[in-house]
């Protein structure tokens, strides 16, 4: 009888796992495919579906700039083509701007901070990211990738110009994207070589991980972050629990390892805190004190960590990723000035 019941009970327990394995599996998917991956039946370029929950309301300015225009392209080092808009200022200029859009845009949503950089003298390049706009990718990697391809951005602007001065800004995902481009791949390269040999060693075999760029050329000189994260992971934990009651373990534990799975990366690794700790390029943190999607605690845990030449502003009941628009004169004014001693003459 005793043996009878063990056996039930090991038989039991196998048997919810099994169960709880299989619909974590799958709601893990879900989820991932939810959040991050792009395209529709209808519209391969469409964001991903989870966008339309948390895009901001008050975002405005679409409007292409009244500037001279042309498309670039590049190949990434995965044969992913890369779309993006360079905008000429009206004079002579070897100051550059790379605007970086945030999670489900394009670089639609950067031609707002664009003209204002174009009026400021700049060239700007506005690239579409990978997973979004005209770029390949079915993923969005929440800056992982991302941040990847903006060395290969720089690395044309400095083709095409040497005496180039370039700033990379970037906006909410686009900041995490510029803070990690900005800290090279240091910040990456040993998980990724950790989760390649692991790859590899369960396929019996050597693997790689997504290729792994060089160092940023130096004629990037300055960093502008405006509502980043301190890492997907932090991110998504914080808003399982401050807006939906839930506890981030296990859920986030299995969707990080779906996401693993499907598209490539580890939440953990988009960690532009790790990142800012290695740069030594001078960044500009901003955030408004109501952003409700990243929380302005993020920007002084940054601000806190980062080890280059720094400097932080605040922008009062600025929602997420509208403060240049909150407090145009304010916002404006600080980046022309933090910028000024880096661009050279």
């Amino acid at each position: 009888m005793k043996k009878i019941l063990i056996t039930f009970l090991v038989t039991a327990v196998l048997m919810a796992s099994l169960f709880l394995f299989g619909t974590g599996y799958f709601l893990g998917g879900y989820v991932v495919q939810f959040g991050l991956q792009r395209g529709t039946a209808d519209n391969h370029q469409a964001p991903p579906r989870a966008y339309a929950l948390i895009m901001p309301p008050s975002i405005t300015g679409y409007t292409k700039p009244d500037f001279p225009a042309e498309s670039w392209h590049i190949e990434a080092a995965d044969g992913a083509s890369l779309a993006g808009t360079h905008f000429a200022p009206r004079g002579w200029s070897h100051r550059w701007a790379i605007i970086v859009h945030g999670y489900g845009c394009t670089q639609e949503n950067a031609w707002y901070l664009a003209s204002h950089y174009l009026h400021m003298g700049y060239h700007v390049v506005t690239p579409d990211l990978r997973g979004a706009g005209m770029s390949d990718g079915s993923f969005v990697t929440l800056g992982h990738d991302e941040s990847r391809d903006i060395h290969l951005w720089a690395e044309k602007i400095a083709a095409e110009d040497p005496q180039a001065k370039i700033v990379l800004h970037g906006v909410s995902m686009g900041a995490a994207t510029v803070m990690l481009a900005a800290a090279g791949t240091d910040a990456t390269r040993a998980t990724d070589e950790a989760r390649a040999a692991e790859a590899g060693s369960r396929a019996g075999g050597s693997a790689t991980s997504h290729p792994i760029g060089g160092a940023l050329p130096p004629e990037v000189v300055a960093v502008v972050e405006d509502s980043g994260y301190t890492s997907a992971y932090d991110l998504i934990a914080w808003q399982l629990e401050s807006s939906f009651g839930l506890p981030s373990f296990p859920l986030l534990d299995i969707m990080n390892w779906r996401c693993e799975d499907l598209a490539g990366f580890s939440l953990k690794d988009a960690s532009p805190y790790a990142a800012v700790a290695q740069e030594k390029l001078p960044i500009l943190f901003i955030h408004g004190t109501a952003d409700t999607l990243v929380p302005p605690e993020m920007a002084h845990i940054l601000y806190d960590h980062a080890a280059a030449p720094k400097q932080i502003l605040l922008v009062d009941g600025a929602l997420h990723a509208v403060a240049s628009q909150k407090d145009e004169a304010l916002y404006f004014q600080t980046l022309h000035d933090f910028l000024e001693p880096y661009m050279g003459k």
